[in-house]
C-alpha cells in the first residue's frame, strides 16, 4: 500500500521546481468540497491559476484524504502538501499565541472578528506562525458561530448545568464550560451521533452547518445561542512549496490567499445563517436564546488563570482592544 507521500507523487502532485513548467499544488481539507472551507480552497485555486496564466494550479483533496492533525501538518512542512486549513489548536505547540483566536467570547461580534483576522492582530499572529513553523499564513478562513447543541430541553442558563457535553480536551474549553456546570466529555467527532443516541452525551458545541451535515438535529433538538466562538481556521501554505516558486508566482500565491480568505469568510457566514434557518424551519430544532451576558461573565472569570498559564494575556488583550 502506498504511503501518503508516495500517493501524492504518484498522482503527479510532487512540487517540481518552477522552471520545469507548470506546477500543480496539493491542498487538503477535512470536509467535503461543498462546505465553505472547500469552496474557499477551490476559489484559491481559481484565482491562482488566473493570476499565473495557468502556470500554477491547485488540486484539492477533500474529506481528509491525505491525513489530519499532526500528520497532515508534517506533510505541509515537508512540502508534500502545499496548502491546508486547520484549527488554531494544531499550531499551539509551535505558536501558542494563535490559541487566543479560540478563547471563548474573545470576539464581540462578526464585524469585530473580521476586523481582527484581516487586520494588524491577524498579521502579527501570522508572523508568529511563520517564525516558528514551516508554514506561512495566507489569511484566515471561518466565520461560522459555535453554539451549544443539546438533546435535553434548555430554556434558561440554569438548564445548562449538569449537561454532559462533548468537548475538545483543550484547557480553555474545559474550564469555560465547567464554569457553567457542564460535565466535559471527550469523544471522537464521528462518534457524537451515536453518543447522543445512546445517551452517553447530552450535547456538543458546534456550528449550524455541521449540525445540519452530521444530522445531529435528529438526536438533539435544542440549539442554544451561546455564540461563544467565531470559527477561525488559518489558511496555511508550505514554506518549502513557496520557495520552489518564482517571485511572480509567490506574489500570486499571497494575493490569491488574500482574495480567497475574504471570499470564504463571507460565504461561510452566509452558510451559517442559512443552516440555522434550515434547522429551525425544516427540522424542528428549537433556537434557544439565553442570557449571554451572564454566561460570558462566568466564563471570563474562570478563564483568567487559564489565559495567564497559557501565556495568552497579551494576545487576548490585543484582540479585545480592536475597535
Amino acid at each position: 500500500m502506498l504511503s501518503v507521500r508516495h500517493w501524492i507523487c504518484a498522482a503527479g502532485l510532487a512540487l517540481a521546481p518552477a522552471h520545469v513548467g507548470a506546477v500543480e499544488l496539493a491542498a487538503s481539507i477535512d470536509g467535503p468540497l461543498s462546505t465553505g472551507q472547500g469552496q474557499g480552497m477551490l476559489k484559491f485555486g481559481e484565482i491562482l491559476s488566473e493570476l499565473t496564466g495557468g502556470e500554477v494550479t491547485v488540486k484539492v483533496f477533500p474529506d481528509a484524504q491525505l491525513g489530519t492533525g499532526a500528520e497532515i501538518f508534517e506533510l505541509l512542512e515537508d512540502g508534500q502538501v502545499a496548502l491546508l486549513t486547520t484549527a488554531p489548536g494544531y499550531l499551539a505547540e509551535f505558536a501558542p499565541a494563535v490559541q487566543a483566536l479560540v478563547v471563548p467570547f474573545v470576539f464581540r461580534d462578526f464585524d469585530h472578528w473580521q476586523t481582527v483576522v484581516s487586520g494588524e492582530v491577524g498579521s502579527n499572529l501570522a508572523a508568529n506562525v511563520a517564525d516558528n513553523t514551516g508554514a506561512m499564513v495566507l489569511g484566515y478562513f471561518g466565520g461560522s458561530i459555535r453554539n451549544l447543541v443539546s438533546s435535553k430541553e434548555v430554556e434558561t442558563n440554569a438548564d445548562i448545568a449538569g449537561l454532559r457535553v462533548r468537548l475538545h480536551p483543550a484547557a480553555v474549553q474545559v474550564k469555560a464550560w465547567e464554569a457553567l456546570g457542564v460535565v466535559p466529555t471527550v469523544m471522537a467527532y464521528n462518534e457524537i451521533y451515536s453518543g447522543l443516541q445512546l445517551g452517553v452525551v447530552d450535547g456538543l458545541e458546534n456550528e449550524a452547518e455541521w449540525v445540519l451535515r452530521m444530522k445531529f438535529y435528529e438526536q438533539a433538538k435544542y440549539y442554544v445561542q451561546t455564540e461563544h466562538e467565531y470559527v477561525t481556521r488559518p489558511l496555511l501554505f508550505s514554506k518549502v512549496a513557496h520557495d520552489r516558486l518564482t517571485l511572480e508566482q509567490q506574489e500570486a500565491v499571497v494575493e490569491a490567499g488574500r482574495q480567497a480568505a475574504e471570499f470564504q469568510r463571507a460565504l461561510e457566514h452566509k452558510f451559517d445563517s442559512e443552516s440555522k434557518a434550515a434547522l429551525e424551519n425544516e427540522h424542528g430544532v428549537n433556537i434557544v436564546q439565553v442570557d449571554k451576558d451572564d454566561i460570558q461573565a462566568k466564563v471570563s472569570a474562570a478563564l483568567e488563570p487559564v489565559i495567564a498559564d497559557l501565556g495568552l494575556v497579551e494576545a487576548v488583550q490585543q484582540i479585545r482592544d480592536v475597535k
